[in-house]
């Protein structure tokens, strides 16, 4: 079973962990708790953390203040707020700051965090396939870019003379043109 880490973060420790007891009842969470933000960002920039889930009135930064550099660091960890504040200035704050996917009160009612934390687990693997989506689209226009710099007009195609055919297997073609390392496993 595939887990996904979650990051638990409170400056008032009873708090986090509560959220941690919480958390670590769903066998697919892994969960990690702080009272420190250095430690909430050093987790985020080591590890593959799916939620950021943090209070939103802390002392070092805001929860939403936390949730903007987590989404700096790591656009595709989906970002959660536990509040007791219930003004429209804090959920303004996050959604500016940090594009806070969901908010959520304190006290906190056990099965509604844990539902919340598992829908963000979701959008994270639909972020994370986004991610890839564009690593691939911008290795292909690296590679694009390279064999247009070495052969000029290679990635031009001229529309006026009628029919363009275009081979089943350009792999093949590209070896045959002497484009060595050149093969299926750069769609990937």
């Amino acid at each position: 079973m595939k887990t996904s880490l979650i990051v638990c973060i409170d400056d008032d420790r009873a708090v986090v962990d509560a959220v941690g007891r919480c958390l670590r009842r769903e066998p697919s969470l892994e969960v990690r708790v702080t009272t420190d933000a250095t430690q909430a960002l050093a987790w985020i920039t080591d590890d593959p953390v799916a939620v950021l889930v943090a209070d939103y009135d802390m002392p070092e930064l805001t929860g939403a203040q936390l949730a903007g550099r987590a989404k700096q660091i790591r656009p595709e960890t989906v970002r959660i707020l536990l509040t007791g504040q219930r003004s429209l200035e804090a959920a303004i704050d996050g959604i500016h700051q940090g594009e806070i996917f969901r908010f959520i009160n304190k006290p906190f009612e056990d099965l509604a965090l844990r539902r919340a934390v598992l829908d963000a687990t979701v959008r994270h693997e639909e972020l994370s396939a986004l991610a890839g989506d564009r690593q691939r689209h911008a290795r292909r226009e690296t590679l694009r870019a390279a064999l247009e710099a070495e052969f000029p007009g290679i990635s031009k195609v001229d529309r006026t003379g009628g029919v363009i055919e275009v081979s089943a297997d350009p792999w093949t073609d590209a070896r045959a043109l002497g484009l060595l390392g050149m093969g299926p496993h750069l769609e990937h």
